[in-house]
């Protein structure tokens, strides 16, 4: 299989390949470097997706490093290693809600500014603000989770749309897709809930 530039520019690095090639062979020492360089990562991504719910995040980040270690022989290296665990991990998260039968409202450790989302402030001075946050956060739970998930994945990991496509197992331009219908269904709740 032939890479295009955008894909080889995200392929992982020779220390990552060394990693994985280490990790294939259930080094010991490849699984403490990948658990230590990735796990305080994972663990924040998980954690405000999962309602800052700390046994659950920490379950999710041990299922999730489990699951990169089963199938490490599998990964190919068109992405770079936080990227398939990002992926697993969100996997982890919509296992978790599948299982709990509802889909959890879950927190961002930074609130989504209205203005990052092409949408207008709902406060109208800045002592506003934490209200407007409070608000943006309560909609933003409101949201079916893929639409949260992108959301979080972009404005808060500020991840580009090809790292996001990778870890949610869609093409570029079904992300972009989302993110747009996302954003709308958001300001569309924003706007309702202003106005009410």
């Amino acid at each position: 299989m032939v890479m295009n530039k955008a894909q080889m520019a995200d392929s992982i690095s020779k220390d990552e390949a060394q990693l994985v090639k280490d990790l294939r062979r259930r080094d010991p020492m490849a699984v403490a470097e990948l658990y230590n360089t990735y796990a305080d990562r994972i663990y924040s991504l998980v954690f405000n997706q999962v309602d800052r719910n700390r046994e659950v995040a920490q379950d999710i980040v041990q299922e999730t490093f489990v699951a990169a270690l089963k199938s490490a022989a599998r990964f190919r290296g068109h992405s770079k290693i936080y990227t398939w665990l990002c992926s697993i991990a969100n996997k982890k998260v919509s296992d978790f809600y599948r299982h709990q039968k509802r889909q959890a409202k879950y927190q961002t450790t930074k609130a989504l500014e209205l203005d990052q989302l092409g949408g207008e402030t709902l406060a109208a001075d800045p002592g506003e603000s934490g209200e407007r946050q409070e608000v943006t956060r309560q909609v933003l739970f409101s949201l079916p989770l893929h639409y949260r998930q992108v959301l979080i994945l972009k404005y808060v990991e500020e991840m580009p749309v090809l790292e996001i496509s990778q870890i949610m197992g869609r093409s570029p331009k079904s992300i972009e897709g989302l993110l747009t219908r996302a954003r709308n269904e958001l300001r569309t709740k924003l706007t309702t809930r202003s106005e009410g």
